[in-house]
């Protein structure tokens, strides 16, 4: 039997101390407004606002992600669906925000990464299209786009670099980043910077990152240095600053990589950096583009019925972790519309959630029945079947031709609808692994979900174990390799070290 060492769950990631039950849809005043659905080339937006500004909000989205993907060529990593839940303003969006001691959110808008969609939900900005609820979304939409450097950018690049994203603008053939930021120019006249040891060391599980009182430095001198390194006054750091990456992809520490790409000490850089705040010059960074990304902007609107109303308020709380309110939307629409697939694809994947597997797989297996369409719910049912085979240490043995057949046609499914989805790709191959019949699918689906989701690395540990099934052990330790640099998690830097010395001890037969 084979072990898995990270089962693939769904991340619903928000973290902010998330209460249940502060708005149940006693009056559901919003899903008595009139909603419809925009979609464009890379993004669905719900609202129930004015279209006008709907319109307006889908052109900023599509020049960020077009302009994007013209600097970025072949680094651009293919993403799942973009989902923008656009309020009216910020009260009609305070029922549907993460609650923080029981209570809404201060939120102008907020980002939910996950592997079967990306979540935008924010009020509309109006007239104002630097509103801050769009430098939210630039920053939280850029960390998505820089995902293939998760692995190995440590937090003060990753937040720096998003930071000078926010600060987006675009007209015909030029793209605009990096202009100041100007709460945090006025938090750095008052504070004192961070001493740039202390900087790097910063982690998520840093008091610098997480307590309130701290948080704003910490961002504000990741922007700081950022943009001096990629617009400032010292040419000979422009110049090597891309050579910081290119270190740390080959293994040195955050601090040690620095250096050497700067070729001098942090604190000869960090007289730098205060010289550069004193001078108080932040001249933004202008690109031309190959082609123009204010040309209009192609979009289908058509009106949302009201099962899908209460469908997607419903899946918005449940990507926040608010899973009781999720279930009242969920089963009003169970009750509007019976026969309709969304009500139980909902509770299906809220039972999912939970780990009420049985009750996961009854729900999602009523919305097949009833047609669902949804790549999500026939990789899910895949997902929670499959779970079920596993004994009580999470092994997993082959399974007779008519399970395997079932497991397998449901992944086909997921990935006819959706082919760029790598929890399926993931799925796919540890299950063809386990079967042991097809080593060379394996594989590719797990190099595929790799592709696909450079930010997940435990998915390094799945091939690793496919090619070592496979009897190459040179191919897994080099799979494993990328899994000990310094910015790994140390759960999976561990799991990755002693994959190594059981291959050391016991290397396969070739």
């Amino acid at each position: 039997m084979i072990s898995r060492y990270q089962f693939w769950l769904l991340a619903m990631v928000l973290g902010s101390g998330i209460c249940a039950g502060y708005s149940q849809p006693n009056d559901f005043l919003l899903v008595q407004q009139h909603w419809f659905e925009t979609r464009t080339a890379h993004f669905d937006i719900y609202s129930c606002g004015e279209p006008r500004e709907v319109n307006r909000l889908a052109g900023r989205l599509e020049q960020f992600c077009e302009a994007y993907s013209m600097l970025a060529g072949t680094q651009a990593v293919a993403s799942p669906p973009v989902v923008v839940m656009a309020f009216p303003d910020h009260e009609s969006l305070k029922p549907l925000l993460p609650l923080y001691n029981g209570q809404p959110g201060n939120l102008s808008g907020f980002f939910v990464h996950g592997s079967d969609e990306n979540l935008i939900v924010l009020a509309l900005p109006g007239g104002d299209e630097s509103a801050p609820g769009m430098e939210v979304i630039f920053h939280e939409y850029a960390h998505l786009l820089f995902r293939r450097n998760d692995l190995i950018w440590p937090l003060w690049l990753k937040e720096g670099m998003a930071e000078i994203y926010s600060k987006f603008e675009t007209t015909g053939y030029g793209v605009q980043i990096a202009r100041p930021i100007d709460h945090h120019l006025r938090l750095l006249a008052q504070e004192q910077l961070m001493p740039l040891h202390e900087l790097f060391a910063v982690t998520h599980d840093s008091p610098q990152y997480n307590e309130s009182s701290r948080q704003g430095i910490f961002y504000a001198e990741s922007w700081l240095l950022t943009h001096f390194l990629m617009a400032g006054d010292n040419p000979y750091y422009k110049a090597r600053f891309g050579q910081y990456s290119t270190l740390l992809l080959a293994g040195q520490s955050p601090e040690q990589a620095f250096t050497n790409a700067m070729g001098t000490t942090l604190p000869v850089v960090e007289g730098e950096l205060r010289r550069y705040l004193r001078r108080g010059i932040f001249k933004p960074i202008e690109w031309q583009l190959p082609a123009t990304v204010s040309a209009t902007i192609y979009a289908n609107t058509r009106t949302l019925t009201p099962v899908e109303i209460y469908f997607r308020l419903g899946d918005e709380l449940l990507r926040i972790d608010r899973a009781d309110a999720a279930e009242s939307y969920f089963a009003q629409a169970k009750k509007l519309a019976p026969a309709s697939p969304l009500p139980h694809e909902g509770l299906g994947l809220l039972a999912a959630q939970r780990g009420q597997h049985n009750e996961a797989l009854r729900e999602l297996a009523e919305a097949l029945q009833r047609g669902s369409t949804s790549f999500l719910v026939h990789y899910t049912y895949a997902r929670e079947k499959y779970r079920l085979t596993a004994d009580s240490q999470d092994r997993y043995a082959p399974l007779n031709n008519q399970d395997a057949a079932g497991i397998r046609n449901e992944l086909q499914q997921s990935l006819t609808l959706m082919p760029n989805f790598g929890p399926a790709h993931e799925l796919f191959g540890f299950f063809e692994m386990v079967q042991g019949e097809n080593l060379a699918a394996a594989e590719q689906h797990l190099q595929l979900a790799i592709q696909l989701e450079p930010e997940n690395p435990s998915y390094l540990l799945t091939l690793a174990q496919a090619q070592l099934r496979g009897q190459d052990s040179t191919a897994a330790r080099r799979t494993l390799a990328p899994l000990l640099l310094p910015n790994v998690d140390p759960k999976l830097r561990a799991q990755a070290a002693e994959m190594l010395q059981e291959i050391g001890r016991n290397p396969p037969a070739r």
